[in-house]
């Protein structure tokens, strides 16, 4: 039994299951008034969204759940579902930048080679600027 829209001139929209496309229209449940068939409402199954940002993707042997092939897997898929992503819609593509350190004070705000060298810049010492940059780290600035 097929299932269609209907509407009534006091403002009531219903769905109704009818024996055939060639039913008469139901009364309107509220007033009982004539009905008439209205185009049905578009079906929304699944949804739409870009693909989960490469900053989403596991960076360690233990976010891959120990180098389990599905997690692998998956994340490949989703890494090349990405880039064709970026390439189709420019407007979404992240900048990459080089990372210098990305481990202890750095995990969730890596140290980048950019940000390394205008550091270095004022002192000439890059160990200097890596130990300012932890320093930084350390009090919450950057």
């Amino acid at each position: 039994m097929p299932m269609y829209d209907y509407t009534c001139t006091c403002g009531t929209t219903f769905e109704r299951r009818v024996p055939s496309w060639s039913s008469p229209a139901p009364p309107c449940p509220d007033c009982g008034a004539a009905t008439r068939r209205r185009p049905p409402s578009p079906a929304m199954h699944g949804r739409a969204a870009p693909p989960p940002a490469m900053s989403a993707a596991p960076k360690s042997w233990e976010g891959l759940n120990n180098g389990d092939r599905d997690t692998i897997t998956h994340w490949r898929r989703a890494a090349e579902a990405r880039r064709d992503f970026e390439s189709r819609h420019p407007e979404h593509h992240t900048r990459k930048e080089a990372i210098a350190a990305h481990e202890g004070h750095f995990e969730r705000n890596p140290l980048t080679y950019r940000e390394l060298a205008t550091r270095a810049a004022t002192t000439g010492d890059a160990n200097k600027a890596a130990h300012e940059a932890t320093q930084a780290r350390k009090t919450g600035e950057r």
